[in-house]
């Protein structure tokens, strides 16, 4: 999302969950053991403005997370502002690296609409991708490395007409690499079958003349190979007063062909922020997905019931594909509630584990919260707060941070015990502020 322009919905990025919901009160099993985080570390150059934060790991004690950092870059002349930053931890991220930008010579923007919205995964193998914005391209980096360099930026969307774009989702399964994208209403899968060195892109099935907007928010493969991606349609383009409908669109011939799978129609906009200074659909509804181990698929998004009025967090669970749904039901203890909750983060784990992470400001300020699931989004753990209060920064109190800097931030489980969160907190929606992080 580009901070000096009044457009954007996001959610989420790049995935691993970390989980939800109520208990049932009948006759759901025991609620798993609470999951607890290490204390926040701020990540990134001790000066600057980091924003729109995203997390993957591999195992192997690799733990990658990326951003845009707006200013100058340390040792970097040619470096844009803002730019696609890395750092990466080496053991589990206890200790990091030093940041350093992805792409020094990036395609310079010609007007205010720059922006980044990157995404980054690994696959089984190792190998790290990165998938952001670059001026009016959509471009992806690799590294067979363990990130310790990565390739030059290929343009995804070569062939499409350039124009101004907001969001990007990627999901990676081996040599398997996908890049979702819209321009305006219109909106795109770009697959790639080697690795990410070439890509070829599909207009998804026309549903444009029903959204003003489309907006992506990341996707993932699950064991079989079928591809998912979460979207928002929004209907009235340039302000939030109408209806959006939250979807998935489904591919299970490596991207050739797309099926929608529709989560919720009509949900109302979401709420304005003021004296933050933030666009116009900044805080409106959003939805992420992701898959754990048996292939079911689970979603999470903020959406309030009244025009305009406090989002919720939600989470709904498939065992067939995405045929059918279980009901909608409320992340956090709570609602109903006048607190806004926003920007979900979700990932599914091992069996049938599925984590979930979100922001809410029932303290009075903001702060990160999670809850796991072992059993499919069934029973939940308890609520933990993530994010804390750290002394020397203004936009932090007792109660949390002031607001919610960029409108997603990610969420990664290591296929191993480890989950990992990644977010950004700042004074308003124009900072500066900083990159975050913990792991469970």
């Amino acid at each position: 999302m580009a901070r000096m322009r009044a457009y954007g919905t996001r959610i989420g990025g790049s995935a691993l969950v970390l989980a939800l919901l109520l208990l049932l009160a009948t006759g759901a099993a025991a609620a798993p053991k609470t999951t607890s985080f290490t204390p926040p570390l701020q990540l990134g150059y001790p000066e600057g403005d980091d924003w729109e934060s995203d997390v993957a790991a591999d195992g192997r004690g690799n733990v990658y997370v990326a951003w845009a950092h707006y200013g100058e870059v340390p040792g970097c002349d040619t470096c844009s502002s803002p730019a696609a930053i890395i750092q990466i931890s080496r053991d589990g991220g206890r200790s990091w690296e030093a940041p350093k930008p992805l792409n020094p010579t990036p395609v310079r923007a010609i007007d205010d609409s720059y922006q980044i919205d990157l995404q980054v995964a690994v696959n089984a193998a190792g190998a790290v991708f990165v998938a952001y914005l670059d001026g009016k391209e959509t471009v992806l980096q690799r590294s067979d490395d363990f990130g310790r360099s990565f390739s030059l930026p290929v343009i995804v969307n070569a062939g499409v007409k350039r124009s101004w774009t907001d969001k990007v989702g990627l999901a990676v399964q081996g040599e398997d690499v996908y890049v979702s994208y819209s321009i305006a209403q219109r909106f795109f899968v770009a697959s790639s079958h080697d690795g990410g060195r070439t890509f070829s892109s599909v207009q998804l099935p026309d549903r444009s003349k029903d959204y003003g907007w489309t907006l992506t928010s990341g996707g993932v493969v699950d064991s079989k190979g079928a591809v998912y991606f979460s979207w928002v349609g929004v209907h009235q383009s340039g302000n939030a007063l109408g209806p959006q409908d939250l979807f998935l669109t489904k591919s299970t011939d490596k991207g050739k062909t797309w099926s929608f799978l529709v989560i919720e129609k009509g949900v109302p906009p979401g709420p304005p922020c003021g004296e933050f200074y933030c666009g116009w659909d900044f805080w409106g509804p959003q939805i992420v997905v992701s898959v754990n181990e048996r292939d079911h698929v689970f979603v999470a998004y903020n959406a309030g019931t009244e025009d305009q009025g406090p989002p919720a967090v939600w989470f709904r669970s498939s065992t067939d594909g995405g045929k059918s749904w279980s009901a909608r039901t409320p992340i956090h203890t709570d609602w109903p509630s006048n607190a806004y909750h926003l920007y979900p983060a979700i990932e599914g784990g091992a069996g049938d584990a599925v984590y979930v992470a979100w922001m809410d400001n029932r303290m009075g300020g903001f702060n990160v919260w999670s809850r796991a699931s072992q059993d499919g989004g069934k029973s939940w753990s308890k609520e933990v707060q993530v994010s804390a209060y750290v002394p020397g920064y203004d936009y932090k109190t007792e109660d949390g941070f002031a607001f919610t800097y960029g409108d997603y931030f990610g969420i990664a489980w290591d296929g191993r015990a480890t989950v990992h969160l990644a977010w950004a907190e700042g004074p308003d929606y124009i900072g500066p502020g900083t990159v975050w992080y913990a792991h469970s």
